[in-house]
């Protein structure tokens, strides 16, 4: 649907920007995944409840991606609150977007160290991992036809260490968690690819360089013992400033993972501009090379199966969490369009590194 049909085929009311009532300024006719289907890439984005509801937020969706991830509605949190009691409102909606404009869902995400209290509160072996398999179980068989990736175990590393996370399943079952997670999303659904999704593994440091031999080692031990891994997400949080893409070890980490046989995915692309004062050279232009950067590196020495961003428009996102200074240069993470809706430099970025596959 371009532009134009698509104005006139929602009501006006619903089109005024939601301060000051002027008219919501839609993005520029032709995104990324003409681009993205011609190269038959998985391109996606994490989204939201409030987007699909949104006209001029969803078209960008429509536009621009062939893959969505929910940022939330397939976390524990949000599925099961209370023991055996499960939720899937907002998830269904979303895989029902997905259904309706040709788009594919991944699933974010399984096992994570942020759980509910009644999950945090088990104190038994036999009792947690009933809790896992029965909650791995439902969530993914009920999407089987609808959800083709999974990030199985979501961040079992410590933030900035190479350290396992001290989390209630590590402490109750030991590091075979990992394996064991892996195994019951594989029973309930064998044709999904499975994930290990972690922070910092694109990054230039010799913290994260720990953190990229740490999870080779992982996924070493996983291979042999024939656990059902498909790939490894890179999260991509992006500090300009504080942050720099280690292309070599990234690279390395890539094509490591490329001779076991296991993929990677760029599962959660976007930048902060918190630190860009400590980068004088840096200007919105270097955003390209940032998001551009990190899927080539991906996809020229791994075995890149698709990329995220974490985000469409910031018109439509959340405030930073972590941004507590009023004065300071943005106030959201940076994704493809800014507060107008105008397309940032991430966008060519991402456009060349498509078309240079």
């Amino acid at each position: 649907m371009n532009r134009r049909r698509f104005l006139a085929s929602v009501p006006l009311a619903l089109l005024y920007a939601r301060a000051g009532g002027a008219l919501a300024q839609m993005p520029p006719a032709g995104g990324l995944r003409a681009i993205a289907d011609g190269k038959s890439f998985r391109f996606g984005s994490a989204i939201d409840p409030q987007d699909i509801a949104d006209p001029v937020a969803s078209q960008i969706y429509i536009d621009n991606v062939n893959s969505i991830t929910p940022r939330n509605e397939l976390k524990w949190n949000a599925t099961e609150k209370r023991p055996g009691v499960f939720s899937f409102g907002d998830a269904d909606r979303m895989v029902a977007f997905a259904r309706k404009y040709n788009m594919r869902v991944y699933g974010h995400t399984l096992i994570w160290y942020r759980v509910p209290d009644w999950v945090s509160a088990i104190t038994d072996a036999q009792t947690i991992q009933a809790a896992m398999n029965r909650h791995i179980k439902q969530v993914v068989t009920r999407y089987k036809r609808s959800i083709d990736a999974w990030d199985v175990v979501n961040e079992p590393l410590e933030y900035d260490s190479p350290d396992l996370r001290d989390c209630v399943f590590r402490r109750l079952l030991g590091d075979d968690y990992i394996r064991m997670s892996f195994d019951m999303a594989h029973e309930a659904n064998p044709a999904a690819t499975l994930v290990l999704n972690e922070t910092h593994l694109e990054k230039k440091s010799d913290v994260f360089e720990q953190k990229r031999t740490r999870v080779l080692k992982i996924v070493e031990d996983l291979v042999a013992k024939k656990t059902p891994i498909g790939a490894v997400g890179l999260q991509s949080h992006f500090r300009p400033g504080f942050d720099r893409i280690d292309q070599e070890g990234m690279g390395r980490f890539c094509a490591a993972l490329k001779d076991m046989g296991v993929g990677v995915f760029i599962t959660e692309l976007d930048a902060s501009c918190h630190f860009l004062k400590r980068e004088k050279g840096f200007t919105p232009a270097s955003y390209a090379e940032i998001f551009g950067d990190v899927i080539t590196v991906a996809a020229e020495r791994g075995d890149l199966k698709g990329a995220t961003v974490w985000g469409m428009s910031e018109k439509f996102s959340a405030r930073d969490e972590k941004d507590t200074d009023p004065n300071a240069a943005c106030t959201k993470r940076v994704n493809l369009y800014d507060e107008n809706n105008d397309p940032r430099s991430s966008v060519d970025g991402i456009k060349r590194a498509i078309e240079a596959m």
